[in-house]
């Protein structure tokens, strides 16, 4: 019997609320895709390809797991990056995406 195989990648883009510029520092950019791209990988089996952006929105190209929705990655994905932006200071206790 033959193998079936799926190699989907999936482009996301997502703003900041209002298109705030909450993501002005490079480093702090930086440091935010490192998590996702761990978020992605080890959370919903979506290992990131390549993840950039800029102060108001970020750019994720990622291999889509067989075993979660795209809602449900892109759900997680922001929900837990915003946790972590929240935790780098005072001054990102009001960010949303």
């Amino acid at each position: 019997m033959s193998q079936s195989l799926a190699n989907v990648s999936v482009h996301i883009v997502y703003s900041t609320k209002n298109r705030k510029p909450w993501l002005r520092d490079p480093e702090m950019r930086s440091e935010l895709f490192a998590y996702n791209a761990t978020v992605l990988k080890n959370d919903v089996d979506s290992p990131a390809i390549l993840i950039n952006g800029v102060e108001d929105h970020i750019h994720i190209l990622c291999q889509l797991s067989r075993k979660f929705a795209i809602m449900d990655v892109l759900k997680h994905s922001k929900t837990e990056t915003s946790k972590w932006i929240k935790k780098q200071g005072s001054a990102y206790r009001d960010f949303h995406w």
